[in-house]
Parts: structure tokens; C-alpha cells; sequence
């Protein structure tokens, strides 16, 4: 406590100032109390006039210091040491007038102590506990050579020299407390101080408006784009709660009558602004109170956006269809030029190659319809072990030698079933094309995990690369050469649409896992 910081040196001469007026009160009121008792507690006072004096001299020296210390507000710890003398001798002296140890002056001595150890250096307090402790033993030995008192009191001026050290040592630990709780305060005040300032930063760099709005519709934090937005002046450096009727009158109208639920979003017009604003409201829970998040951006800027999403979008399925169609297109062109110069059966073989191609690309082309078109999903109840056994026989007939159906319950879902159908014809054609040939079948599994239906389409070929397996259900998509890449797309784009969920599930021994996941029907 040698070196104190500016702070803690202010704690320090207010903590003093009001032990300074402490001392001035309790003088004052000890002297009015000698005052208005002495004719009936004479008998108390062994040396009345001692007592008097020394009080008198008490309370104007308390009263001296109080101003001086209240007037200079430098050399702080001199003038505390000076206090406490005064404290120590004065009280010292009163408790030979009073033939001994009290118990009001005892209780004043012990405070004194307690507050030199927390205003003072250890060192410091160390050195008026030892005085206090001196005045009190030694001032009894004194008196008996002036045959002024006794020793008879002597138990109790040891006792109370063994409380001075107590309370020091108290008033130590005390204060070490004081030290580490005021360290951690001032290292978290920082850390917040720098959280403000990194979030101020932000806000300060982000393009988006934000404006938090309490119960009463006052403005507790904002961004300069959201003062941009709507007009108004730049208001992100408040300390305090700023009445939104004040500066956006028109926003306040809409945020006081309209119940705005979390999630909606509404247009916004002012008189204020030159701006179209999308308004998006978000409720925030903080304790004690209900926050709204309002986020502000200019309408123009948002549908620009979503145009240029638009737009790249469709150009990427344009370039993906392109790069499609392109290989089959050049080879009909090539058996085109090859088709009058060629002998008969050449001529068929390169009609076969143009059908196969056209095909080909009529085949892309309804898939790339089937992507786009929202097409209605209309889910019904569906018993799987025997709804698989029909497909299998209707829809796969020249490979349904080459599927094992492991059915352990009859499981009941709800899903569209045609979406269905075509999901399973893909993933099983698929696993046919990719199994091991000397596997003599592919595995369809039906089983339950708690409240949901497992359909697995398993193969035993080699499996997908670990390099390709985020992109399997992306568009256009294959690793193949005649592929579309369309059809895992098209089977993960139906599974989303009837609550479902369609994974690559990866085997450690042999072979490729399509996973389909969906709640079974409860009847």
C-alpha cells in the first residue's frame, strides 16, 4: 500500500474525510455528555478536570483537523498519522481520568485502530497499534510512580492491549480483501471497458441499422447507419435511455399502436428520411426487462441484392445446364456428319447413338424442370414393409432379384408417394450400379430408433471418396460420366420437403449407405 494508484489514493481521502467527521461528532457528543452528567455520574470520574481538558483540547483539535483535511487535499497519508495520534493520545489520556480501561473508550480505541489499519500502510498501522497499546499498559505504571492510580487495572489494559492487535491483524486481512476485490473490480471494468469499445467499433463498421428499443419505446442503443437510415441525428454515443418519439416520431407511432411479434418485418416510410426502410423485429430477453431489436435496412439496397442472388443463381444452373448438354449435343453432331457416308449398319449403330443422346439430354432437362418446379407434396400414410415390396415389384422388376428387403416391424410413415417411390428408385438403381460384382445383391433395411423410421439403401461396391462426399447433393453434381447429377439432388430436395432427412452414411468395412431418417406415424 507504499504506492497507490490516483483511485485508490481518492478512496482514501473520502474514506478519511468521513472518519474525520466521525471524530467530530463523537468528541462534540462525549463533552455535551460530560456536560449535561457530572453533577450526577461524578463519582465516575476519577480525575474530572483531567477528563475536561482533555476533551475540550479533543474536540478542538478534531474540529482543526476536520477543516484542514477537508481544505488540503495533498500529503493525504501524513495528515491520516497526524489524526491518529491525536486519536491515540487523547483517548489514552481519558482512560487514566477514568482510572482505567472503559467500555465507551475502549470501544472508541478499538475503532481507531481498525481504521488505521485500513487507511494507513501496514507499517504505519502497525506503529499506532503499538502506541495505542503503550499509552494503555505503561500509563498505569507512570501513574503509580506519580502516586496518581494504581495497578489494579492492569488485567484489564493487558486484555485490551491483546484486542489492539487482534483488530490490527483483523483490520490486515481486512484490507488485503479490499485490495484483491478492488484489483478484480478495476481488471473487469477494463474488460468491459474494451467490450464496449470492440462493440461501439463494430456497430460503428457494420452496414446494417440497428436500433434497441426498451418497454417505453426509448432508444438504448443504436448505429450510425440506423441514424442514416431514419434521419435523425447520430445518437450511438448516449449514455442514457432516449425517448424514440422525440427524434423518429413517426417510427414511435408504428412501435406504440401496431403489436409487433418477433420475426415480422414491415416497410417503413418517413418524412425524416429519403429512405425506403425494411424494418425486421426481434425481441431480446434480457433479466428484468423485454428489449426490441430493431433491424433497419434501405429497401432499395435489399432488393438489389436479392436480384444479384437471383442472377447468379441462374446463371450457374445456366452454365451447369450448358456444360451438360454440351457433351451429348457434340456427339450427335459428329454422328450427324457420319450418318450419309456410312454403310447400313453403320447408319443404325449411329441412329442408336443419336436417340441414346437425345435421351440423354431430354432426361436433363426434365430433371432440371423437376428442380425447379415447386411441385405440391402431398404426404399419406404409408406401411412401408409392403409399400417396398410393391415398388420393388412394379417399379424394379429387372433387378429385383438383386434386392434384400431386412424388414424387423411394420413401420407406418407419412410421406408423398410418389416423391417416395422416385427417391428409392434412385438410390437403389445407384447402389446396383456401384455394388461389388461379385456381391449378388444390395441391402434395404427398415428399422426404428425411438420415434422415427430408418430406411437404409446399402451397397458393398467401394464407396464414395472421402473428397466427394459434401458434395453428393449438390446439383449437377456425379461421378460419372454419363450421370446427370441431378438425381441425389432431386431425392435430397423431396426428403426436405416431406419433413424427412436424406445422409451419406459411411461403412467402415465395404460399400456405400444412403440414409433416410423420418417420424413414424402414430395411429
Amino acid at each position: 500500500m507504499s504506492q497507490r494508484t490516483p483511485h485508490a489514493a481518492l478512496n482514501t481521502y473520502h474514506l478519511g474525510l468521513w472518519y474525520s467527521v466521525y471524530r467530530f461528532i463523537i468528541t462534540t457528543g462525549l463533552l455535551l455528555i460530560y456536560l449535561l452528567t457530572y453533577q450526577q455520574l461524578a463519582l465516575e470520574y476519577q480525575y474530572p478536570r483531567l477528563y475536561l481538558y482533555v476533551l475540550s483540547a479533543y474536540v478542538l483539535t478534531s474540529s482543526l483537523q476536520f477543516f484542514v483535511f477537508r481544505g488540503l487535499k495533498t500529503h493525504i497519508q501524513i495528515q491520516l498519522v497526524m489524526l491518529f495520534i491525536v486519536d491515540v493520545s487523547a483517548l489514552s489520556l481519558l482512560t487514566l481520568a477514568l482510572d482505567g480501561p472503559n467500555l465507551h473508550i475502549s470501544l472508541l480505541f478499538v475503532i481507531c485502530i481498525f481504521a488505521a489499519s485500513l487507511l494507513l500502510s501496514a507499517q504505519k498501522a502497525l506503529l499506532i497499534t503499538l502506541v495505542a497499546v503503550i499509552s494503555v499498559i505503561y500509563q498505569l505504571f507512570i501513574g503509580t510512580l506519580f502516586d496518581i492510580t494504581s495497578l489494579k487495572n492492569i488485567g484489564n489494559s493487558a486484555l485490551l492491549a491483546f484486542l489492539f492487535f487482534v483488530v490490527y491483524g483483523s483490520g490486515q486481512i481486512a484490507i488485503r480483501r479490499f485490495q484483491i476485490l478492488e484489483n478484480l473490480n478495476f481488471s473487469q471494468s477494463l474488460q468491459i471497458n474494451q467490450l464496449q469499445n470492440i462493440n461501439r467499433y463494430i456497430l460503428e463498421q457494420i452496414k446494417t441499422g440497428y436500433l434497441v428499443l426498451d418497454q417505453n419505446c426509448h432508444i438504448v442503443l443504436t448505429n450510425p447507419e440506423a441514424c442514416v437510415l431514419l434521419g435523425i441525428e447520430p445518437l450511438y454515443q448516449i449514455e442514457a435511455a432516449y425517448p424514440l418519439y422525440k427524434v423518429q416520431p413517426d417510427l414511435f407511432e408504428v412501435m406504440k399502436f401496431e403489436d409487433l411479434p418477433d420475426g415480422d418485418a414491415f416497410q417503413f416510410e418517413s418524412q425524416q428520411s429519403r429512405f425506403h426502410i425494411h424494418v425486421r423485429v426481434q425481441k431480446l430477453n434480457v433479466p428484468h426487462q423485454t428489449l426490441t431489436l430493431l433491424v433497419l435496412q434501405d429497401a432499395q439496397k435489399l432488393n438489389q441484392h436479392v436480384q444479384q442472388l437471383k442472377l447468379a443463381a441462374l446463371g450457374q444452373l445456366s452454365a451447369s445446364i450448358a456444360h451438360e448438354i454440351r457433351n451429348p449435343l457434340a456427339a450427335i453432331v459428329q454422328a450427324n456428319d457420319l450418318y450419309q457416308d456410312s454403310d447400313p449398319e453403320q447408319q443404325q449403330l449411329l441412329h442408336k447413338m443419336i436417340a441414346k443422346q437425345s435421351m440423354r439430354i431430354d432426361r436433363i432437362v426434365q430433371d432440371t424442370l423437376n428442380m425447379v418446379k415447386n411441385k405440391e407434396t402431398r404426404p399419406v400414410l404409408i406401411h412401408l414393409h409392403s409399400f417396398l415390396q410393391q415398388m420393388i415389384q412394379d417399379d424394379l422388376p429387372d433387378i429385383q432379384k438383386q434386392v434384400r428387403l431386412n424388414s424387423t416391424e411394420e413401420l407406418k410413415i407419412y410421406f408423398d408417394e410418389g416423391q417416395l417411390t422416385q427417391i428409392l428408385i434412385n438410390l437403389i438403381r445407384n447402389a446396383i450400379r456401384h455394388n461389388d460384382p461379385n456381391s449378388p445383391y444390395i441391402e434395404l433395411n427398415i428399422y426404428a430408433t425411438e420415434q422415427k423410421a430408418v430406411i437404409d439403401v446399402r451397397d458393398f461396391g467401394s464407396g464414395v471418396a472421402k473428397q466427394d462426399q459434401a458434395s453428393l447433393f449438390q446439383p449437377f453434381f456425379s461421378t460419372e460420366i454419363t450421370g446427370t447429377g441431378l438425381g441425389l439432388y432431386l431425392a435430397h430436395s423431396f426428403c426436405e420437403a416431406n419433413q424427412a432427412q436424406l445422409s451419406y452414411v459411411e461403412q467402415n468395412d465395404q460399400g456405400a449407405c444412403f440414409r433416410i431418417i423420418c417420424f413414424r406415424a402414430v395411429i
